[in-house]
């Protein structure tokens, strides 16, 4: 399902910059693809989309995304920004099942009541916003992937909160399966 990686990442370039190489679009593709109808995908720090994109590309069409950021990006020299990108691959908008939130999203957690099928995160790197970004979403999140496990603050937490329960991926992605 979808094109290759390496053509998706040369499409997403020439919209959007970001940060989100090729490995790591290799294991978030395949945690999507194993996401059914009807599913649930949440992602936490979008920046401008290429992770988003790619989680859009290979998931099942029915397959609910979620993603949200306290950040907004407006268009800049190497960006059409988040909005517009969203609308033009059709991510978001009438009839889709993709949704964009702009706020906190752990006042967001607040929200849910439904469980989620897999849980991205990648917003703040300071070792609190991890902390709390972990605690307020993993009791809803059967597999949770995080990104950034080279930044020290990252590495720090999720070591202390998950020790050796937790599957590391090419050194920038960790995954945890909670049930």
């Amino acid at each position: 399902m979808g094109r290759e990686i390496q053509e998706l990442g040369k499409h997403i370039s020439n919209y959007i910059q970001g940060v989100f190489s090729t490995a790591d679009a290799v294991v978030l593709k395949e945690e999507i693809e194993k996401l059914k109808p009807g599913d649930v995908y949440v992602e936490i720090g979008v920046d401008e989309g290429r992770s988003a994109r790619i989680a859009h590309e290979y998931a099942h069409p029915e397959v609910f995304k979620i993603w949200i950021d306290i950040h907004d990006v407006v268009p800049h020299e190497v960006s059409i920004g988040r909005a517009k990108w969203m609308e033009q691959e059709k991510m978001v908008g009438i009839g889709r099942k993709g949704f964009y939130v702009h706020g906190d999203a752990d006042e967001f957690a607040k929200l849910f009541l439904f469980k989620i099928d897999l849980l991205f995160i990648d917003g703040h790197h300071d070792y609190e916003s991890v902390k709390e970004n972990t605690l307020k979403w993993e009791p809803y999140a059967k597999t949770t992937l995080f990104h950034d496990y080279d930044h020290p603050d990252v590495k720090r937490w999720l070591d202390e909160h998950y020790g050796d329960n937790k599957e590391v991926l090419h050194g920038k992605i960790v995954r945890v399966r909670n049930g």
